[in-house]
């Protein structure tokens, strides 16, 4: 048995299991504070809970980028690359104490995750398994993919276990949809699925143009949304079964996106002009249809 306080950690052989062990936590109830009355009325407890090796991180304001590290009286600053993945640690005089390069899947190249067992945004990797945990999924950088179904099912992408489109530009935070960011494919307000049932070969790649958010950070739920209200409005995910006109799309698009009230800009993925701006999902299905009318779609 390890630990202190309240959990033990208990390490139990298991002969059945390939492994051969298994991490069991048992909560120690003898080791609970209890709650007593004094002499005055006054309301105390006994015991206190131990305090040792606690380990308290500092995150940077409104997102899960890990800017520091407090481990009793030690200090710690984390530097982070463009995608807020920790690259290195300093100490408090400057030295440098800690570093890790990460290949595309999340796999260490250079250093180890012990002392900092952040992966990609919203992924905490357990050190003895090597998995992330990814909130509502948990992920594998062995294999590149999570380790259980999108629980949106095929609305998140036809792979159901599948992980962003590109890890040098997006990552899934909660493991659901990415942030919608200006370094990303963006959000097709005219489903590259559908375009290629409908013969729209300016629309069916993965570079034609789309909408971004003027600020792209902390869209993962607004992407969501984007695609759940086209589904609700008769907009299958899967563009084959989609058994309308291209009028029948705009019309059906127009109800999907008509509460959203979010601005952007229209661009080309991988370029960096922005061809039409400040404009809601629903202003910009407007020209998108109004380009698409005129033959006018821009294309890379």
């Amino acid at each position: 048995m390890l630990g202190s306080g309240y959990l033990h950690l208990i390490i139990c052989y298991h002969l059945s299991r390939a492994a051969g062990l298994l991490d069991h936590y048992k909560y120690n109830l003898n080791l609970r504070p209890q709650l007593s009355v004094g002499d005055l009325g006054e309301l105390y407890y006994d015991s206190k809970e131990s305090i040792d090796n606690v380990t308290t991180w500092i995150y940077e304001e409104g997102l899960f980028t890990p800017i520091g590290k407090i481990i009793e009286d030690k200090y710690y600053s984390i530097v982070s690359d463009y995608l807020r993945t920790p690259k290195q640690v300093y100490d408090i005089e400057g030295n440098l104490i800690w570093r890790r390069e990460l290949d595309v899947y999340g796999n260490p190249v250079i250093g180890e995750n012990d002392f900092i067992p952040f992966l990609y945004q919203g992924q905490y990797v357990d050190i003895k398994t090597g998995d992330a945990y990814n909130r509502f999924r948990y992920y594998s950088p062995e294999t590149g993919l999570y380790l259980s179904q999108d629980a949106l099912g095929i609305v998140g992408g036809l792979n159901l276990y599948s992980y962003v489109f590109d890890t040098n530009s997006q990552f899934d935070l909660f493991g659901w949809y990415s942030d919608l960011l200006d370094t990303g494919v963006g959000h097709h307000l005219f489903p590259r699925s559908v375009a290629k049932k409908l013969g729209i070969s300016e629309l069916m790649n993965k570079n034609s143009i789309s909408w971004y958010p003027n600020k792209g950070k902390g869209t993962a739920n607004l992407h969501k949304l984007l695609h759940r209200n086209l589904i609700d409005e008769g907009v299958p995910f899967h563009g084959s079964k989609f058994k309308g006109s291209v009028d029948n799309f705009f019309e059906k698009a127009a109800k999907a996106y008509k509460d959203i009230d979010t601005k952007g800009y229209l661009k080309i993925p991988g370029t960096k002009k922005r061809l039409i701006k400040n404009k809601t999902p629903a202003k910009a299905l407007d020209i998108l249809k109004d380009l698409y009318n005129k033959n006018k779609i821009p294309c890379k």
